[in-house]
């Protein structure tokens, strides 16, 4: 699982760091950000997986494991009838864009209005494969092959964007580009769906055992997995739509690179808490809570302890790969990669704790924490951002990511039984950490950014090292080390 979700990192960096300099390079900043724009208005769709394939997945997975065979027919046949109707939403509503002044809406002044018709029209499609694959690939995890269902999805999302770079170079419309993404999803949700129908054996996949009882009481489950889900809108897309409106595309494009840097030490981190998402719904479907405890804390200790080098580390090597990546330095804030990289932080806090709710289908106060309090975040930072620009939004954002962060460690405390071993004391070694080492790496850049390459980038391998030893010893790693020898030591004995 780990490999697979290795590999899955690897392709968004490739996504992240490929497709940036060729769309500036053939397209030009501006109308790059008009694609980013474009392509997060109609990201919006994804939300119509009304969180059925999260909630089926796990909940099909506990049935399994515990035998209960005839709920697990009629939940799988029910939660895929209740999808396959908001795809025919979805089909509709990527229809309806043809009647919208889209152009207009999003303020885009060098697409036409009838290529962002069409590019919207295909982005829609894609999305609804994307929503039928997904249910799929996360079926994977009910024969404990989630391993295999990540490798499809890499396949998906990697084919997605490798055809981005040829339609690129010869500076196809965007509805081309659109179509590509599209066709090249539908190629891979085809033989996924076979491959799964060959490991499921005798388990039904279709819709077979579909009833309207059933696909009801799993519409309030579901429908907070939504929630949940629509973060991913409110966060990542939700801010570039309004800093189109209100700044520009120049300012898009300036807040998606900073985050698109940042973001990768947040990957890395994610592949942790990815990669225990299945044993934390084994354990709980087990009833395992002692087990659930250990990978409660160990994986606290690593992803912590990772936080400050991945995210600072990262704000140290900025200068760096904006001058040999992009080549446009100019694109660097200090202020605004700093925030970022607090702001990464403070997230990725916040999505390991979320998973032991997501994983155990214990989600109801996470999806209302999230949801509303994103829905809050944008409203604040409008202002914020109208009247001091992007940093006013940052500001807001972290300060969003902290108190969600707080209230889902009570979600957490929670679901171990008020455990006393759970408390906020790493999460305050953690603030001290960030607070007295940012400044430090503020220092260190403008110090390096005045001289060549080779000050930032041995300024920078300095600092990451700094941090490495003082996260070993902040967040004791030596433990995680003894478990993990100890654990290795046993099962060479049992073999």
């Amino acid at each position: 699982m780990i490999g697979a979700v290795v590999a899955g990192m690897g392709i968004t960096l490739i996504a992240q760091l490929l497709l940036p300099p060729v769309f500036i390079h053939y397209y030009g900043v501006s109308r790059y950000g008009e694609w980013l724009v474009l392509s997060a208005a109609l990201s919006y769709l994804s939300t119509l997986n009304f969180g059925l394939t999260s909630y089926a997945s796990n909940e099909l997975t506990m049935l399994r494991k515990r035998g209960e065979m005839e709920r697990y027919r009629e939940l799988q046949g029910s939660t895929l009838a209740l999808l396959l109707g908001m795809i025919g939403i979805g089909l509709a509503i990527s229809s309806a864009v043809f009647l919208l002044p889209l152009a207009k809406l999003l303020h885009l002044s060098i697409v036409t209005p009838s290529e962002a018709l069409l590019a919207a029209f295909f982005l829609g499609l894609q999305a609804m494969v994307n929503i039928l694959a997904i249910y799929y690939i996360n079926l994977f995890m009910v024969v404990e092959e989630a391993h295999r269902g990540r490798a499809w999805d890499n396949a998906r999302r990697l084919g997605a964007t490798l055809i981005c770079v040829p339609l690129a170079m010869v500076g196809a419309p965007f509805s081309a580009m659109a179509f590509g993404q599209f066709a090249a999803a539908l190629v891979t949700t085809l033989p996924t769906i076979y491959d799964l129908k060959r490991r499921m054996g005798g388990l039904p996949l279709g819709l077979q055992g579909a009833n309207w009882k059933t696909a009801k009481a799993s519409l309030a489950p579901s429908g907070m997995f939504a929630m949940i889900f629509a973060q991913h809108f409110l966060v990542f897309q939700a801010p570039m739509i309004m800093l189109q409106w209100i700044l520009g595309p120049a300012s898009v494009v300036l807040f998606s690179i900073s985050r698109t840097i940042l973001s990768t030490a947040r990957l890395v981190l994610a592949t942790i808490s990815t990669s225990i998402a299945p044993e934390i719904t084994f354990s709980f479907a087990d009833r395992d809570m002692k087990r659930l405890l250990n990978i409660f804390h160990y994986s606290e200790k690593v992803v912590f302890a990772g936080i400050p080098i991945a995210n600072l580390g990262a704000f140290l090597l900025s200068p760096i790969l904006l001058q040999v990546w992009l080549h446009k330095p100019g694109l660097f804030d200090p202020l605004t990669y700093a925030l970022m990289a607090l702001v990464s932080g403070a997230m990725s806090m916040r999505e390991h704790k979320q998973f032991f709710q997501f994983s155990t289908n214990t989600h109801k106060r996470l999806s209302m924490i999230v949801f509303f309090g994103n829905i809050l975040m944008i409203a604040i930072g409008i202002p914020f951002t109208q009247r001091f620009g992007i940093t006013g939004f940052m500001w807001i954002w972290l300060i969003s990511e902290v108190a969600q962060m707080g209230l889902l460690y009570g979600e957490n405390r929670k679901l171990f039984h008020n455990d006393p071993s759970i408390n906020l004391m790493p999460v305050l070694k953690l603030a001290l950490v960030m607070l007295v080492s940012l400044p430090i790496c503020i220092g260190a850049v403008e110090y390096a950014q005045q001289r060549s390459l080779w000050i930032v980038g041995s300024v920078a391998l300095g600092g990451m090292l700094l941090l490495v030893g003082e996260s070993y010893f902040v967040f004791q790693l030596r433990a995680v080390w003894d478990q993990l020898r100890v654990r290795m030591v046993g099962s060479e004995s049992r073999g």
